[in-house]
Formats: structure tokens, C-alpha cells, sequence
């Protein structure tokens, strides 16, 4: 799933952005998607379950945050970067290339956050 993301994010970068490295920014995306998606976990974790991975409002949570994006980013570039020819054969015509559009992943980004966020509420909220 991610490598197919990767690929779309690269081209539509690719094309929209021709003057820049195209594969930094599909990694900083894909990753900031991630992110997103192990912040969502988090915070059901924190609401429904009680479990705090990270400590509440310090810096050191912060920083460990940072340093874990940092991590993610560069894990994915060098997973990803190197491959895209592979994937350019792989994806080329792939079913999704139909139907999937890129702003579809800026939105399920935020759905990844926000979802997490209001189930969180709801469910703290009704105790």
C-alpha cells in the first residue's frame, strides 16, 4: 500500500514540481501520512484505553516525536527512493490509476486524524 502511495506521490510531484527532487518530497509526504496514521493510533490508544505512549506536554515527547518522524523519513527514502523504475513497470497499469486521485490521500490523512480524535471523545465523553 505505501509503495503505490510513494509512486503517486512522486509522479504527481514529478510533474507539478519539475525543479525539485520529487522523490524527497513523496517521502515527506508518506511519511507525514504515516505519522499521521500512528497519531491516530495514539490517540485511541490515550482516549479509549487510557494508554499514553508518549509523555503529556514535555518536551522530551516532543522530541521523541520528532526524532521517530525523522526515523519514518528516512526509512522511507531509502525503501522507496531507490526503487520507483521497479515501480514505474509495477504500477504503470495498475487498476487504481483509474479511480485514485492523490487528494484522496490528503483527505484520508486527516480522516486518519481526526476519526481517532472524535471516537476518542465520544466514547470519553459518554462515561
Amino acid at each position: 500500500m505505501f509503495e503505490y502511495i510513494y509512486y503517486r506521490l512522486y509522479h504527481t510531484y514529478k510533474k507539478h514540481e519539475p525543479n525539485t527532487n520529487p522523490g524527497f518530497s513523496a517521502t515527506l509526504a508518506l511519511s507525514a501520512f504515516q505519522f499521521c496514521m500512528i497519531g491516530g493510533v495514539m490517540i485511541v490508544l490515550r482516549g479509549v484505553f487510557g494508554i499514553d505512549v508518549l509523555p503529556k506536554n514535555s518536551v522530551v515527547g516532543k522530541i521523541i516525536a520528532l526524532g521517530f518522524a525523522a526515523l519514518l523519513a528516512l526509512y522511507n527514502y531509502k525503501r522507496y527512493s531507490p526503487k520507483i523504475g521497479e515501480m514505474d513497470e509495477k504500477y504503470a497499469n495498475y487498476k487504481a490509476n483509474k479511480w485514485f486521485r492523490t487528494w484522496m490521500l490528503y483527505i484520508l490523512s486527516l480522516l486518519a486524524l481526526l476519526v481517532p480524535i472524535a471516537l476518542s471523545r465520544l466514547i470519553n465523553g459518554l462515561q
